[in-house]
């Protein structure tokens, strides 16, 4: 007999029972990376937390009242200066300072509501304490705010601190 030397390698077996086990997670992980609901709404939060640092750091900078104005029906925000407050312009995209919720950016979230001692706008002033707003009465020191925002049945809330304007996000 002649020697043979000793070779190792996989049966066709072993290599279909792979190939299966990787056909069976591929089926389970894929789908699930379209619908990540919790990530879209993290991101989206982050955002809406970048606008409330950019607004309250302007109020500060140029010692005005600035404004984030939003509306759920509509599902958009905008941020605002003046009086009456308008529409700022969005220094990156020279646009008007207006975010859409299911649109560009935020595809597949949605604003669920957003009231700031019942009212729908925060205001900065110009040492960066925030305020509920309305045209009618004005402002008000901030007692409690809070932000929902959904997307793929993932619900983050974020809560606005009286006196800081700090942020935090509560997740169910």
């Amino acid at each position: 007999m002649p020697n043979r030397p000793n070779l190792r390698a996989f049966t066709l077996i072993e290599m279909l029972c792979v190939i299966l086990i990787l056909a069976i997670a591929a089926v389970i992980v894929i789908p699930q990376i379209n619908s990540r609901g919790d990530l879209k709404a993290a991101a989206a939060s982050r955002a809406i937390m970048a606008d409330f640092v950019y607004a309250q750091t302007r109020a500060i900078d140029r010692q005005t009242t600035e404004y984030i104005t939003f509306n759920a029906a509509a599902q958009t925000y905008a941020l605002q200066e003046g009086t009456p407050p308008a529409t700022l312009t969005n220094p990156v995209t020279q646009s008007p300072y207006v975010q859409v919720f299911g649109g560009s950016g935020f595809t597949e979230v949605t604003l669920t509501s957003a009231a700031f001692d019942g009212k729908t706008t925060i205001a900065f002033d110009e040492i960066g304490a925030p305020y509920s707003y309305d045209s009618i009465t004005g402002q008000a020191a901030l007692a409690s705010g809070q932000i929902k925002i959904a997307s793929d049945g993932f619900t983050m809330t974020l809560n606005v601190q009286p006196y800081t304007g700090e942020i935090t996000v509560q997740t169910p």
